[in-house]
């Protein structure tokens, strides 16, 4: 039998987490007829033997396409769907586990709209992973983000749009602009709370916060591409208020540094360190962590925040939009 439906994942060097998310998708209930089609974006781990293996026991048609060379995410995603002959396409990523229900609610939600976003919550499994420099989704309602860790289109709409823009490099920042041109287009999309996807919170680690700020590039595309989102997520000058405030931290301590005054310099300095310290507090996520447990997590998320600004000062002046 064809299958109506096709779920796309690109992945990359997560063949941990690949036979996690198939037995998810071998799980379903009340879905119709599908098909999974796996993109690797040419990994260097055990991805293509996992794979192998997964592909002779699925209970599903799964095929896996292997790229020649790593062209990121939103490359992979487009020769996934492309490959499939599928009236309607979903997408998730490698550290997601989809809800029982969740194809089957998507599936019935694009009978009435263009595409479809479900809820994707924190892994409530991985709470012990849980700090101020991990990293998970939690989308609760139609933000305008559009992240492809749930999310689905009617093929028509890729068709026509063309598919995600593969300029963007990263992760990040490519799903937004593909949803947001197809509505330009005049498509329709719900949001779907009941459909719901399960992404890793991986462990707090300050060294991955710092690599992963070369995504933010992503979000200066989205705007130089589409200006109107601005007004629409609320973005202004700064992409998240605490760039705004640790840029003026180190601009105040630039000056104090040429205070003729050293009394001066030190009580200044005391305090715009203990004002970024607590809107660093409120700011970043993770459990409770007392005075002394901050003192090291402070320093650490004063030089990622500086090092996000400075990523996209440099994509700002790439792609011509001002956005920090």
């Amino acid at each position: 039998m064809q299958a109506t439906v096709a779920v796309v994942v690109a992945t990359y060097n997560r063949s941990a987490l690949l036979p996690r998310l198939m037995e998810a998708l071998a799980s379903q209930r009340e879905a119709p007829p599908f098909e999974v089609i796996v993109v690797d974006d040419a990994s260097s781990d055990e991805t293509p033997n996992v794979l192998a293996t997964l592909s002779s026991s699925a209970p599903f048609p799964l095929t896996v396409l292997r790229q020649p060379e790593n062209r990121g995410p939103a490359c992979g995603r487009n020769r996934g769907w492309r490959a499939s002959s599928a009236a309607l396409i979903c997408f998730t990523d490698d550290d997601c586990v989809p809800s029982a229900t969740w194809l089957s609610q998507m599936v019935e939600a694009l009978s009435e709209c263009d595409l479809a976003q479900g809820c994707t919550l924190p892994n409530p499994d991985q709470r012990a992973n849980w700090g101020p420099f991990s990293h998970t989704l939690d989308v609760r309602s139609e933000s305008g983000h559009y992240e492809t860790a749930n999310m689905a289109y009617r093929r028509e709409v890729l068709d026509r749009t063309g598919g995600f823009d593969e300029s963007f490099k990263y992760a990040y920042g490519e799903d937004c602009e593909l949803a947001w041109r197809a509505k330009q287009g005049g498509a329709t999309s719900r949001f779907l709370e009941q459909a719901i996807v399960y992404h890793d919170i991986t462990p707090s680690s300050w060294r991955s916060a710092l690599r992963g700020r070369q995504r933010l590039e992503g979000m200066v595309q989205v705007v130089q591409r589409q200006p109107a989102i601005r007004r629409q997520l609320g973005i202004g000058l700064f992409l998240e208020r605490r760039h705004a405030h640790a840029l003026a931290v180190a601009a105040a301590g630039a000056a104090l540094a040429a205070s003729p005054s050293a009394r001066r310099r030190w009580a200044a300095a005391g305090a715009t360190a203990l004002w970024y310290a607590w809107d660093c507090r409120r700011s970043r996520m993770g459990p409770a962590i007392g005075p002394i447990g901050w003192i090291a997590v402070v320093p650490g998320a004063f030089v990622v925040d500086l090092a996000a600004v400075a990523v996209l000062a440099r994509a700002s002046v790439r792609h011509r939009t001002l956005l920090l």
